[in-house]
């Protein structure tokens, strides 16, 4: 009987140290760690994740630490706040603090061009502009660059950032500067290349020494760790454990990191840069990371982006009172890793959620995290659908589109919209039929409708479809009804009569030069790349063929000329170029295919 009791007293050591191990603050009241650790046990449950870590920081101090579910599912280790995981592009803002850092030592300036630092960086541009990539726009995405090189960007050993700089090399630009905000993998890149060779280290170092290091973040790393990797989460991806492959540009995703770690990262912006052995950007330099840097681009973006930060207006209520406040913010999501992080400077609170599952993309909110704590510990209502009055001086000025000016062809990029009637509106997207029908009491604005099958109807409640003069050029775009949102997806084009040079092209292809492989990889293997060239609707479609299902697809082109095609629609992963080599093999994102007879 002692026998088995000191078992049992043994057993429950073990527990309680787990436990201790997974909550190193608790400053919360007893309510509210009932209601976050009910909330979050029971989400991992729903959304069959495998773990979950989250810490708050709330007036200059962790509050709240906390992991759920496991960081290896068959070996039952149990996720604590701890626990290391990818953050994806939570990098970024990394990243854009360190090109800060050295703007404020005058090794660089950020309204120089990256060529200026990069004179290897020969990439072209197809617009009336003069052909620079300045780093301030590289920061916010604004510049025009590359939205992703696909060939290894994940792989098992990726190429270096000269090889980056050889494919940019290959391609041009997707737009003129300052036009629409392209989030691109392929800036922060070389933003990273900029860092390292600036710095006289490798990017890696610089991260460690300058930021890590003086804010206490001893379990964060970006090259592999052999001590720290012991605490790295397993990935998941489809119920199965995965090894994520390494990413290419560093400096865009590639930190590890845990809540603790990134709690006290949260900590010096909600102190202004300021750390406790002196200060990591200057207050100024804080101010300009979350500062709107996009405000008077051509086509506004809902978010409002800064220097590796976006910002979102929310609302709060305490009571009768209420305000508006700013939600700085910015998300990662890799294939198994999914994270989030976001802060109220007005609150001087705020949180970190990462996961180490591809069901955490549904759980990783830091909003959510943000209203649950609030709610809780302050008695504070967040509203972060809060509608955003529209600007009825920008209204005045948007011309208004009448049924001649919508009527045309837009390329989407993956489907083709067709305007020949302004009443009602449809297109194939994918195996869906979309069907926009225009509103009685607003004809400027369309309804969504998705059939499926060709019998079931689906209404789409919380978008509306639009058309706008701007620029010189009518758009088509999408508003969110929740919040006033817009985003603008497409320009009304004539396409261009098809060259014989590329009629000639016509046909199957296979790849003619190195795929970095993925070994084992669910997504992102290069693994029997396909490619074929034809003709559907009037436009030449560009259609990969893989084992891995992201790199399967069907784009629409728009011809430039006899040698260049891009790919249609406007913002991330559009505009990107296909062309034909001296060798005669055609280019598309780092793969060179060769016709096959």
């Amino acid at each position: 009987m002692k026998y088995s009791i000191l078992n049992v007293l043994i057993v429950l050591f073990c527990l309680h140290a787990n436990w201790a191990q997974s909550q190193t603050h608790n400053k919360v009241s007893a309510r509210t760690k009932k209601v976050l650790d009910s909330t979050y046990t029971s989400i991992i449950k729903k959304y069959k994740a495998v773990g979950l870590s989250l810490a708050i920081v709330d007036s200059g101090q962790i509050v709240y630490s906390m992991g759920y579910g496991f960081s290896d599912k068959e070996n039952q280790t149990p996720a604590t706040d701890s626990t290391i995981y990818r953050i994806g592009s939570c990098s970024k803002s990394f990243t854009s603090l360190s090109i800060l850092q050295l703007h404020e030592k005058n090794k660089l300036n950020i309204e120089h061009s990256v060529k200026q630092y990069l004179p290897e960086l020969k990439i072209k541009s197809r617009f009336n502009d003069n052909n620079q990539i300045y780093i301030k726009d590289m920061m916010c995405h604004v510049s025009g660059l590359p939205c992703d090189v696909t060939n290894g960007f994940f792989c098992d050993a990726p190429p270096d950032m000269n090889w980056l700089i050889a494919e940019l090399n290959k391609q041009t630009t997707i737009s003129p500067r300052r036009y629409k905000h392209a989030y691109s993998n392929s800036a922060y890149g070389l933003l990273g290349e900029v860092i390292a060779r600036l710095g006289k280290t490798t990017y890696s170092n610089y991260v460690k020494q300058n930021i890590f290091l003086p804010l206490n973040m001893h379990s964060s790393y970006i090259v592999e760790d052999s001590l720290l990797s012991k605490r790295y989460a397993k990935g998941y991806v489809n119920k199965k454990q995965i090894k994520e492959p390494l990413i290419r540009d560093q400096a865009a995703g590639l930190i590890h990191s845990t809540v603790l770690d990134m709690s006290n990262y949260l900590l010096m912006y909600l102190n202004k840069g300021e750390h406790k052995s002196g200060y990591i950007l200057s207050p100024d330099g804080i101010d300009e990371m979350m500062k709107n840097q996009i405000a008077d681009i051509t086509l506004p973006d809902q978010d409002a982006w800064g220097y590796g930060l976006y910002t979102k207006r929310a609302q709060i209520k305490k009571g009768q009172d209420s305000s508006l406040i700013n939600i700085v913010q910015h998300a990662g999501d890799t294939y198994a890793y999914h994270a989030d992080f976001g802060f109220i400077p007005e609150l001087q609170v705020g949180v970190v959620v990462l996961t180490n599952s591809d069901k955490g993309a549904s759980i990783r909110s830091a909003n959510k995290l943000l209203k649950i704590y609030l709610k809780e510990a302050r008695g504070i209502k967040l509203n972060t659908n809060y509608k955003v009055p529209l600007d009825s001086g920008a209204l005045a000025m948007k011309k208004t589109t009448g049924p001649e000016d919508i009527k045309g062809i837009y390329n989407l990029n993956q489907f083709l919209i067709k305007v020949k009637s302004t009443k009602k509106i449809k297109f194939k997207q994918g195996p869906v039929m979309v069907v926009l029908n225009q509103k009685k009491e607003d004809p400027a604005k369309y309804k969504l409708k998705a059939v499926l099958l060709g019998i079931i109807s689906i209404k789409i409640k919380d978008q509306l479809f639009t058309f706008e003069n701007k620029a010189g050029n009518t758009y088509a775009k999408v508003i969110l009804t929740a919040n006033n949102g817009e985003e603008y997806l497409a320009y009304k084009e004539e396409p261009k009569p098809i060259p014989m040079t590329w009629k000639n092209a016509y046909g199957k292809y296979k790849l003619a030069n190195k795929a970095y492989p993925c070994t084992n990889c669910p997504y992102g293997n290069p693994e029997g790349l396909k490619m074929t060239l034809k003709e559907e609707d009037g436009y030449i479609v560009l259609i990969t063929k893989a084992k891995s299902p992201d790199m399967q697809g069907k784009c629409y082109l728009e011809v430039i000329d006899d040698k260049l095609l891009v790919t249609g629609g406007i913002g991330r992963n559009t505009g990107e170029t296909v062309r034909v080599l001296e060798n005669g093999n055609i280019y598309y994102s780092g793969f060179e295919f060769a016709k096959v007879d």
